[in-house]
């Protein structure tokens, strides 16, 4: 039995029965990818993205966020007479903007038409491995002729030219093969440079084997031998200029090279994963970069400084493409999004953006399970850690590390260091405190009462991780000082809080230095404080009588 092509519906009444033959109008179609998406690409004038994912290319307009069409690169196999679907893995505009070029991990290269929304043209077994990269050299006023260079795993490197076909079929681009490079690995990456002149524009090819080879575009001699990645270099992209060579690796670097004599310029560290693409912004030396840590990243490779951190992506991301003036930039991720990150104008600060990405770094030190404050606070010698009756403790000290505990420390230490100074330049003039002159790097404050005032400035949340900060030989100076304060009873809490913290957190250390334990001996720390805690009882119940 043969189907009819349009189906046949029965109207059932409560007298008659008529047939109803219905008709298809229009098909709802899925907008967005059903996998992770491998391609981004923009057309030339900015209009036009091509996305491509598992066994799906589809076209969107950049303006209205709107899918034009969503096409399957298929091929007709010459050996089974039947289409068969491709995986796309990387893709191209030709000039014009009318037709995409798509290469697979079949080894097949598919020219798509956009407004047919069909493979009009195809090279079966165009590699014998997966197309990993592929990149088109566009037309200029001495050089007419378009070129598209390939790079697949069969570690070769072939060199195409697109060419129209005859009136009668239509005016359809073919692929000619014209020439091709033996690698010694399979290639990861191709690129071209950016120059117009032919003799001088290269050809910058990523292989398996952690390097990056220059070519020469027009003789395909070797120029340069680019060595330094612990890993293959996923992406390359050139400066407009030329000047500057940006590769990022699977090592979590990206490297600056420069082209005139294959030297590095600075390697730069900032991803927690391998870098899958990079791009320059035109005209300028600063790029992006997209990494499988789910970040997109801005640099500067004059300054050699990141510049921002764009948070959006819940997976892997895969790629990027960047418009011609750098006014948005479009990344796809394994988590099957696609998004535009439009520039403001906003101005972005390095140092606040350098700020918060340490307080994410201090953030994420202090919720790995390291023990916290209350394993420093649980420190044992090695003859209680052999008798194993202690419990662990249910509650640890209400702490955070941060910049601040950080600098707060920084702040004791250069305070401790101005203060054993000024101490020291008195002793040598065996003059008294009231005839020397005030010392305004010390607020005209005694050396006791300036480490006082440094300790009463920093928040008391974040006092016991600045005092972690301390050197062993800085608390031991800092000693010398609390004892002299609670002598004089000045700040008897706060400096009696500093020395249990200090002596809970240092137990072994302190009971092995007889200086450091002879100045908390001669303190008679207790004494001093029970008493001042008394007078100072006795002074409130008097007020209140």
């Amino acid at each position: 039995m043969h189907a009819h092509p349009d189906p046949l519906f029965m109207i059932f009444d409560s007298e008659n029965v008529s047939l109803v033959l219905s008709s298809k109008v229009a098909t709802l179609d899925m907008h967005g990818h059903p996998s992770g998406i491998r391609a981004v690409v923009l057309s030339s004038d900015d209009n036009l993205v091509c996305t491509i994912s598992k066994s799906v290319a589809k076209i969107w307009n950049v303006t209205s966020r709107n899918v034009i069409q969503s096409v399957s690169p298929t091929i007709l196999s010459s050996r089974k007479g039947k289409k068969l679907s491709c995986y796309g893995l990387c893709a191209a505009f030709l000039p014009g903007n009318t037709h995409i070029i798509v290469g697979t991990r079949e080894g097949h290269l598919l020219i798509i038409d956009i407004s047919a929304g069909d493979v009009v043209d195809s090279e079966e077994n165009a590699h014998d491995g997966a197309i990993w990269s592929l990149d088109i050299r566009r037309p200029n006023a001495s050089d007419t002729s378009i070129a598209l260079a390939t790079g697949s795993a069969d570690k070769t490197v072939k060199f195409w030219e697109i060419e129209s076909a005859a009136d009668d079929e239509g005016g359809i681009p073919i692929i000619v093969l014209s020439r091709t490079i033996k690698m010694t690995d399979d290639v990861v990456a191709v690129r071209y440079s950016n120059l117009i002149e032919r003799s001088k524009r290269m050809v910058f090819v990523s292989t398996l084997d952690c390097t990056v080879k220059v070519f020469f575009d027009d003789s395909l001699k070797l120029f340069l031998n680019l060595y330094g990645h612990k890993l293959p270099a996923l992406a390359v992209d050139a400066s407009d200029d030329d000047i500057l060579l940006a590769t990022s690796g699977a090592d979590k670097t990206i490297k600056l090279w420069g082209l005139d004599f294959g030297d590095t310029h600075r390697t730069l560290h900032g991803h927690e994963d391998s870098i899958t693409d990079v791009r320059f912004v035109t005209r300028t030396h600063n790029f992006f970069s997209t990494s499988k840590d789910g970040t997109v990243r801005y640099w500067d490779g004059d300054r050699f400084q990141q510049i921002l951190v764009l948070k959006g992506h819940c997976a892997e991301v895969n790629c990027l493409a960047l418009s011609r003036t750098g006014a948005f930039v479009l990344t796809g991720a394994m988590d099957r999004q696609v998004r535009v990150w439009e520039r403001t104008n906003d101005i972005v600060f390095l140092d606040e953006e350098r700020e918060r990405a340490l307080e994410t770094a201090f953030e994420k030190v202090s919720s790995r399970d390291e023990g916290g404050t209350a394993g420093i606070l649980d420190r044992r010698s090695d003859i209680d850690d052999d008798e194993g009756q202690h419990d662990e403790p249910q509650s640890e000290a209400a702490v955070k590390q941060s910049i601040m505990s950080v600098s707060g420390g920084d702040r004791i230490m250069e305070g401790l260091e101005q203060a054993d100074t000024e101490l020291e330049s008195f002793r040598k003039g065996q003059e008294s405190w009231g005839k020397r002159s005030p010392n305004p790097m010390l607020l005209g404050l005694e050396p006791a009462q300036y480490v006082l005032w440094i300790l009463r400035s920093i928040k008391n949340s974040e006092l016991e991780q600045s005092l972690l900060v301390l050197s062993l030989s800085h608390i031991e100076r800092l000693f010398f000082y609390l004892t002299n304060l609670l002598r004089d009873g000045q700040g008897v809490e706060l400096c009696s809080r500093v020395g249990i913290f200090l002596i809970k957190t240092h137990q072994n250390q302190v009971s092995r230095i007889f200086s450091l334990w002879a100045n908390i001996h001669a303190s008679n720390e207790e004494r001093i404080v029970r008493f001042t805690c008394q007078n100072s009882r006795n002074a409130t119940l008097a007020t209140l009588c």
